[in-house]
């Protein structure tokens, strides 16, 4: 068995004080440190809110006044520096899964666990906009020595809008996979329908990695562990009874659409989710994932981006 080695970035650039005056002024905003060296920021909309975790630029809660959460966050979530925190949306950057080459560096590459740099905080009406930015360093290079500049800009106002921006600021064209990686709270795993993959092929990350493509024939009915790339551009829209509300994953960027959910042995055997957690969630992640690999040249970026609200039950 391969030996695996763990990457806890704890580097910090900014401040609880540099924060706070970035966002100075702004009452829609409070920055709070709910675990040692752990800062999130707040965001109280008119019509919405949540939180932003400065690790990973990692939207952690969110939800439209007056319903319950959209996002499921784990119980034994660990706000903890360095470590993956479970639940809200993780930015996987610059690969997703495991490394393809070398899997002693971290499943889902390093963007999830690095500080990243706030740079602004805005309200305009009814919503609030938050701008991160992620550069090279150190640590970063010895994992991937590429040079890069990640840009996250989250909105929350009655939708959530997560964009995720990559650019190429080096010499040599590079490819990279990425997932905006979301976990969506339900009522009950057993009470959902789920559209919008219906018509395309997946890679079934269950079976052996030469396995054929599926096709989809009907709606998704989650009855056990899920782990599929589907090949995809369309939105997906989870009708869930329970709630009496359809939550929707919007996106743009993206070739392939990520389902997960662990069920129940795994979820046992995942040690920051509780053993039953399988029931109240499912993971819809906008992704380039599989064979969706964009290409950056020198000087050119992408954009991934996810749009996330409700609408009624119909």
């Amino acid at each position: 068995m391969a030996k695996v080695a763990f990457y806890r970035f704890y580097t910090m650039s900014q401040s609880l004080e540099d924060l706070t005056a970035i966002l100075s002024g702004k009452p829609e905003f409070t920055v709070t440190e709910p675990e040692p060296g752990f800062p999130v920021i707040e965001v109280q909309t008119p019509v919405s809110a949540g939180t932003i975790a400065l690790q990973g630029a990692q939207v952690i809660t969110w939800a439209p006044t007056d319903h319950p959460p959209v996002l499921y966050v784990s119980p034994k979530a660990r706000m903890t520096p360095g470590i993956p925190l479970r639940g809200g949306i993780p930015i996987c950057w610059p690969w997703f899964n495991a490394h393809p080459e070398d899997d002693t560096k971290p499943s889902h590459g390093f963007a999830r666990t690095k500080f990243w740099e706030l740079v602004s905080g805005d309200m305009s009406g009814k919503l609030a906009t938050l701008v991160f930015k992620l550069l090279p360093d150190d640590e970063t290079r010895a994992l991937f020595p590429q040079d890069f500049e990640l840009t996250a800009t989250i909105r929350m106002a009655d939708k959530l809008r997560v964009k995720l921006n990559m650019k190429n600021t080096g010499e040599e064209p590079y490819q990279v996979s990425s997932a905006l990686h979301t976990y969506l709270s339900l009522g009950h795993i057993d009470r959902i329908q789920l559209e919008g993959v219906k018509g395309s092929h997946y890679r079934d990350q269950l079976l052996p990695p030469d396995s054929e493509e599926i096709y989809q024939e009907k709606n998704l009915q989650i009855k056990g562990e899920v782990d599929r790339i589907y090949k995809s551009m369309s939105s997906v829209l989870i009708r869930d009874l329970d709630r009496q509300r359809s939550v929707f994953v919007d996106k743009a960027g993206s070739r392939s659409t990520v389902i997960w959910n662990p069920w129940k042995e795994k979820s046992k055997a995942i040690a920051d989710l509780p053993d039953k957690a399988y029931q109240e969630f499912v993971c819809v992640e906008c992704a380039n994932a599989g064979s969706d690999k964009p290409t950056l040249r020198p000087n050119s970026s992408h954009t991934l981006e996810t749009v996330i609200g409700l609408r009624p039950l119909n």
